[in-house]
């Protein structure tokens, strides 16, 4: 599935969660778009770069009370502090199954601890694999400690919405790699070649590609992989040109300042959990 998130204050609820063994934050969501109601692996990132794994219901709660209400609420399996009134965002990572009633709150438990053990792989393998920056200057940093551990042959994708930061973390790249001078977005050029660092870069932009036949014609194969390190944005224009081993990099804003930056090696990639922590 796609990921989603969902993003608001963290209030009081009914109490009940927290008296019958499974504390629980509830995020009063307003003015967003929920997923398909039911229950998902989750990671919660609080206002402070907290980031729990937990299990989140969406939907409304047919166990603990009868109302149609909708509401977010995510199970933090283990967590013993306070969070009410903070401002926090939810990460959806993998739906795990429906909502449906239970005969009492212990058999709710009990299903609770089973959705935690079912989606605990997936949150920590997300944990693991990304970093929260807090600004666009963060961002570049990030971009540049990623360029130390990049080679020639080297496929990237930058994924996330418009104004997510991906121009941001590419330069970041670009320097780490030691290129240095005016380094434009290639919007409209499609690609931007720079030779003058120590690795060549390959920066492309896909966002306003129609037709795959327009890259081909181009010759963005000889790039896939190529003599240097390619940058793909929007690369999910084209995803049938893109080779199978390749590092994924999807950048996901939880407000204005904030980023959640994650890697995902694909096809063999070598291992990247901790190219962003070091």
């Amino acid at each position: 599935m796609e990921t989603v998130i969902l993003q608001g204050v963290i209030e009081h609820g009914q109490g009940k969660g927290h008296l019958n063994g499974f504390p629980t934050a509830n995020l009063r969501v307003e003015h967003q778009t929920l997923p398909a109601y039911g229950v998902y692996a989750a990671v919660l990132v609080t206002d402070d770069g907290q980031m729990l794994a937990g299990v989140t219901n969406v939907g409304t709660r047919p166990t603990a009370d009868q109302s149609a209400r909708a509401t977010v609420e995510t199970w933090l399996p283990g967590y013993q502090g306070d969070l009410y009134g903070r401002h926090a965002a939810v990460i959806l990572l993998k739906y795990l199954r429906g909502i449906r009633a239970f005969e009492d709150m212990h058999e709710l438990k009990a299903q609770i601890d089973h959705d935690a053990a079912s989606g605990a792989e997936v949150s920590k393998a997300f944990m693991a694999s990304d970093l929260l920056t807090r600004s666009a200057e963060e961002t570049r940093q990030a971009g540049t400690r990623l360029s130390q551990h990049l080679r020639a042959g080297d496929v990237l994708t930058l994924s996330g919405p418009l104004g997510a930061g991906k121009s941001e973390f590419a330069r970041g790249i670009a320097r780490g790699l030691g290129i240095t001078g005016a380094l434009p977005s290639p919007t409209f050029t499609i690609l931007n070649v720079y030779e003058t660092g120590k690795i060549a870069l390959y920066h492309y932009d896909w966002y306003r590609i129609e037709d795959p036949e327009e890259l081909t014609a181009i010759g963005a194969e000889e790039h896939l992989p190529g003599p240097g390190v390619t940058l793909v944005e929007w690369a999910e224009q084209a995803p049938e040109l893109l080779p199978e081993e390749r590092l994924e990099v999807t950048i996901m804003p939880l407000d204005p300042e904030r980023r959640i930056i994650h890697l995902n090696p694909r096809g063999g990639f070598r291992n990247a959990e901790q190219w962003l922590t070091e």
